[in-house]
């Protein structure tokens, strides 16, 4: 260990919640779940993994443009309180949420083809934890947990925020410890190994 340091009255043991960092552990999940053969091609509609989906903008979206954000699917994140960043959180886990494929539905509006234009989209995650969900046939958590956690040795348990739909809330909400944090920064660092 070089240096490590806990400031604000933190001490080791104390989990932090991530914000978009979740976004590449979805990711990591969907790319296991490409491994493993449970999702046969990023080229492949989110709809066919998350039927909840059938119909819809995001639904009718290749696995690999949500991945890279170039969805084509209008979604404004700008964090002025009234954007559509606003609207899925309080789909999500605000006061009388749905969760789940509710929360990506009212977005539904494509304003370009699929991977023609890159916008920092939220609700693209959200699908992808549905198309992962589904694939696995059980919560994320767990998965991560078993395929990832463990693998990297963590030294205490992770825990990710859920929706009233019990599904784990993509674009943020993963907690652990800094440690640990670092233990998987050192994973991605190097590839994987």
């Amino acid at each position: 260990m070089l240096f490590r340091s806990y400031q604000y009255d933190r001490s080791e043991d104390m989990r932090l919640t991530s914000f978009s960092m979740a976004k590449t552990l979805i990711a990591l999940l969907v790319g296991l779940a490409l491994q493993d053969g449970l999702i046969r091609s990023l080229d492949e509609m989110a709809q066919h993994y998350a039927s909840s989906l059938a119909g819809s903008a995001y639904g009718e979206t290749p696995i690999r443009h949500l991945l890279s954000m170039s969805s084509g699917v209008k979604f404004r994140e700008d964090y002025d309180g009234n954007d559509d960043s606003a609207r899925l959180s309080q789909a999500t886990f605000g006061g009388r949420s749905a969760g789940g494929a509710a929360a990506v539905r009212q977005f539904n509006e494509r304003i370009s083809l699929p991977g023609r234009q890159w916008y920092y989209a939220s609700a693209e995650t959200v699908v992808l934890a549905l198309v992962a969900r589904a694939a696995y046939g059980r919560p994320l958590a767990e998965v991560f947990e078993e395929r990832i956690w463990r693998m990297i040795g963590a030294e205490a348990s992770s825990s990710w925020l859920v929706d009233r739909s019990g599904l784990e809330i993509g674009f943020m909400g993963f907690g652990a410890t800094l440690r640990d944090y670092a233990r998987l920064g050192l994973m991605l660092a190097d590839r994987g190994k």
